[in-house]
């Protein structure tokens, strides 16, 4: 009987977990956070974020002079910000997962300001972090072209971050790896005192909690480009009990004399049609696995409601 209930239990929490995975993945998921070049003056200036979703639409929020603009606002009266955005400025979709915000000669004036996107698609919405605005190198920054946005990793497991960019023509790149403990940037400490010169950084998964980690990629004519934060989180290894051991099937059976003597003795199962017979019994066991499952499809539907989050 333990056996019986342990395996539809078990049935239970596979099902339920299985549409609480499903309802989850409807939200969109950011797969690259806007990174923060070291743009020249006057360049033009691009921050992208990648989700992977449906119907996704995006809002541009920045901070300025320590007040926050929504973007999608543009149009009216102008906002502050907007006098040192260049020529052209403003969101745009450069795929169905692939969102911008671009200024077409970015000033020096929005140096030290922040920029983030929020991304919908009409029932969730998710938010990337803020992305500091660096203007005033007067050389051309590398493209941080891939970089994740976060790990969580069991202790003592591998954990790589491989930060992908693209040199200006001409130009060599060069990786540096940095730890900061607030998740800030200003307080970034160089890992293994910036022996870490790869574009590949192995993590350490020893101690559990989470640690941030970022990479300045830089040009050999002096460009540089900061990446985003990636916070990797060590949690502890997950063990697998095994249930108690059940009794051999030999030990279960009854031994009883031959009557006629045919053989010295023999293993006699129960009848088939015996109510109390473990193979007679199977029909019950799937009405019970049934009726657990439908009442479990009840109980995980009515507890996996999302309330669509609101900026």
């Amino acid at each position: 009987m333990k056996k019986i209930f342990s395996f539809v239990l078990s049935a239970l929490l596979i099902f339920s977990l299985a549409v609480s995975v499903s309802a989850a993945s409807d939200k969109p998921v950011i797969t690259m956070n806007p990174q923060s070049p070291y743009y020249t003056e006057y360049a033009v200036a691009i921050y992208t974020v990648k989700v992977e979703g449906k119907n996704l639409s995006s809002t541009w929020f920045i901070e300025y002079d320590g007040k926050i603009y929504d973007t999608s606002k543009l149009g009216g009266a102008m906002q502050p910000w907007e006098a040192f955005a260049g020529e052209a400025y403003g969101p745009k979709k450069l795929d169905a997962n692939t969102f911008a915000f671009v200024f077409e000669g970015i000033g020096f004036e929005l140096n030290g300001s922040y920029i983030w996107c929020t991304v919908e698609d009409g029932h969730y919405d998710v938010t990337t972090p803020k992305t500091r605005i660096s203007v005033g190198n007067e050389f051309s920054p590398p493209e941080i072209l891939e970089m994740p946005t976060e790990l969580t990793v069991e202790q003592g497991d591998l954990a790589e971050i491989r930060c992908v960019a693209k040199a200006p023509e001409g130009t060599q790149l060069s990786y540096i790896w940095y730890e900061t403990e607030s998740g800030d940037r200003k307080d970034m400490v160089a890992v293994n005192d910036g022996k870490e010169t790869s574009d590949l950084l192995n993590c350490d998964t020893n101690k559990l909690g989470t640690r941030n980690y970022l990479c300045v990629v830089s040009t050999s004519d002096g460009g540089v480009a900061h990446s985003s934060v990636v916070p990797v989180t060590v949690i502890e290894k997950q063990v697998v009990e095994n249930g108690p051991s059940e009794p051999n099937d030999t030990e279960s059976k009854t031994t009883v004399s031959d009557p006629d003597n045919t053989s010295s003795g023999s293993d006699i199962d129960p009848k088939p049609d015996d109510p109390k017979a473990d193979n007679g019994g199977f029909p019950w066991l799937i009405t019970v696995i049934a009726a657990v499952l439908a009442a479990g499809v009840g109980f995980a539907v009515a507890f996996i409601i999302v309330k669509k989050k609101k900026y």
